[in-house]
């Protein structure tokens, strides 16, 4: 990550909204929405820059106690963009890792009548075990990342509202402008990075950040279902 491309995606996820999230996370148990002015309280103590990096002895350092970190965003991606790449090194040619929204695909598939993996693009109002199609499009890759942020598999209903996980910075209510948004490119960690700050974005915001990035694609599906 370079400092210009992480100026152009890296607002939209921040890991210091970690007492935020906390908040969230504590009220969801409870199927209660949070009171904007504890969410206020603890928006204070998310500053990134009190984030301090020591990476020479690999440490990190919180300038205030009241600060937590949440990688939520971008850790499991990093996760399987690691373990890709070891197994990929120790010499698979072929494979697909699924981990849960993060698809990474190496190689292409075994099968001769066959030149790239298909990774479905989950219909965010079809349940993932229905007996119908719940496949809303497919994807064809081979050695890259397909990931996917939505609002239908985390989340809580308050007076006949969803209230998903992924919660807007600025608002500090879950972010409100698509069903669900699925990233297409080489690295799941920047995949799962993009598909966060992609969904927290308007939508003009949100197409002018991918067509700045090579090699990046992206579908949106909008409120109304559009795609």
């Amino acid at each position: 990550f370079s400092k210009e491309w992480y100026c152009k995606a890296g607002e939209e996820t921040n890991i210091a909204l970690g007492p935020v999230i906390e908040v969230w996370s504590k009220y969801r148990d409870k199927a209660e929405l949070p009171p904007m002015n504890l969410l206020e309280e603890k928006a204070q103590y998310t500053d990134i820059d009190k984030v301090i990096i020591d990476e020479e002895n690999n440490t990190v350092f919180l300038e205030d106690e009241n600060m937590r970190i949440d990688v939520g965003s971008v850790a499991k991606g990093y996760a399987t963009e690691l373990v890709a790449r070891e197994i990929e090194e120790a010499g698979l040619k072929s494979a697909i890792i699924s981990a849960g929204g993060n698809v990474r695909t190496i190689g292409k598939p075994l099968e001769k009548d066959r030149k790239k993996w298909g990774v479905g693009i989950q219909d965010p109002d079809s349940l993932i075990f229905d007996t119908g199609s719940n496949i809303l499009d497919v994807a064809f890759v081979n050695d890259a990342a397909v990931v996917t942020s939505g609002d239908y598999q985390r989340y809580f209903v308050v007076e006949d509202k969803i209230y998903h996980h992924i919660i807007d910075p600025k608002t500090l209510m879950p972010g409100d402008y698509y069903r669900a948004v699925t990233i297409v490119t080489e690295d799941s960690g920047v995949a799962d990075f993009l598909s966060t700050s992609v969904y927290l974005l308007p939508f003009e915001e949100s197409l002018a950040l991918v067509e700045s990035l090579d090699g990046v694609e992206a579908l949106w599906v909008m409120k109304d279902g559009e795609i």
